[in-house]
C-alpha cells in the first residue's frame, strides 16, 4: 500500500463511517472497480480507531453527562445489534464482495433516508423499546449499502426522538459496536514497522475527514436535510446495478 492510497483509504473512512452513505459498500466499489485488494487488518484497526476518537471527542459533553439510565439503554441497544452481527458474519463471504447486492442495499439505504421528509419531528423519551428497535437497525447496518449511521438516526426520528437525541444516541451506541468489531480484529493484528508512514497518514486522514463529516451531519440532521444522501445512495446503486 503506498501512502497515497494509505491517505486516500483514510479519508474515504473518515468521510463515509459517518455520513449515512455506508462505509463498507464504498469499500465494496473501490476493491471492485479500481482492483484494490482489501487493507491489512492492522490498517483497518488503525483508521476505525481515528474515527473512534472523533466521536469520542465530538460527544464528549453529552458522554460526560450519562446517567445509569442513558447507559443501561445503550447496552440495551447492543443486544440485538450483536446478535445480528454475529449471524451475517457468518454469510461474510457471500455477501460482503457482492457488488450486485451492495448495490441493492445502497438503494434500500436511500430510500430509508427519504422517510424523515415524510415525518413530522417529535420529542418523546429514548425508552427500552426504542433502545431496542435502534439496536436492530445498528446490526442490520452490517450489510455492505447498509449505513450505520443513517438507519439508526431515521430509526430514532421515526420512533419519535427528536433530530438532537436520535443523532447523539446513534453515535453513543456506535463506540461500544466499533470497540467490539475491532476486538475480534486483534487476533489478526501485525504491526510492521515499515507500515508506520501508512498507519499515520491513515490515521489522520480519518481523523480531520471524520471530525468535519461528524460536525457536518449534526447540522443536517437538525435541519432534516438527508435527502442530498438519499439521491447519492439511489444514484450510486442504479449505477452499479448496470455496471
Amino acid at each position: 500500500m503506498t501512502p497515497i492510497q494509505a491517505a486516500g483509504l483514510g479519508l474515504v473512512q473518515g468521510l463515509t463511517e459517518f455520513l449515512p452513505i455506508s462505509s463498507t459498500a464504498h469499500l465494496v466499489v473501490v476493491q471492485n472497480l479500481f482492483g484494490l485488494t482489501e487493507p491489512p487488518v492492522s490498517f483497518d484497526v488503525i483508521i476505525h480507531l481515528a474515527t473512534a476518537l472523533v466521536t469520542v471527542i465530538v460527544l464528549w459533553s453529552v458522554i460526560k453527562a450519562l446517567k445509569f439510565k442513558q447507559l443501561k439503554l445503550i447496552i440495551l441497544a447492543m443486544i440485538p445489534t450483536g446478535i445480528l452481527g454475529l449471524f451475517f458474519n457468518r454469510w461474510n463471504e457471500l455477501i460482503f464482495g457482492s457488488l450486485i447486492f451492495t448495490a441493492v442495499t445502497l438503494i434500500i439505504n436511500g430510500l430509508i433516508l427519504l422517510l424523515p421528509k415524510l415525518i413530522k419531528f417529535k420529542d418523546k423519551p429514548l425508552n427500552n423499546q426504542s433502545a431496542g428497535l435502534i439496536g436492530v437497525a445498528q446490526g442490520l447496518a452490517v450489510l455492505p449499502g447498509v449505513s450505520r449511521s443513517g438507519s439508526t438516526i431515521v430509526s430514532g426520528l421515526l420512533l419519535g426522538l427528536k433530530p438532537e437525541d436520535a443523532y447523539n444516541f446513534s453515535f453513543l451506541i456506535s463506540l461500544p459496536a466499533i470497540a467490539a468489531a475491532q476486538l475480534l480484529q486483534l487476533k489478526h493484528l501485525n504491526l510492521v514497522e515499515a507500515e508506520f508512514v501508512n498507519f499515520g497518514l491513515g490515521f489522520a486522514a480519518a481523523f480531520i475527514s471524520g471530525y468535519f463529516a461528524l460536525l457536518w451531519l449534526r447540522r443536517l440532521v437538525s435541519r432534516g436535510r438527508l435527502t442530498g444522501f438519499a439521491v447519492y445512495c439511489l444514484a450510486l446503486g442504479g449505477l452499479l446495478l448496470f455496471y
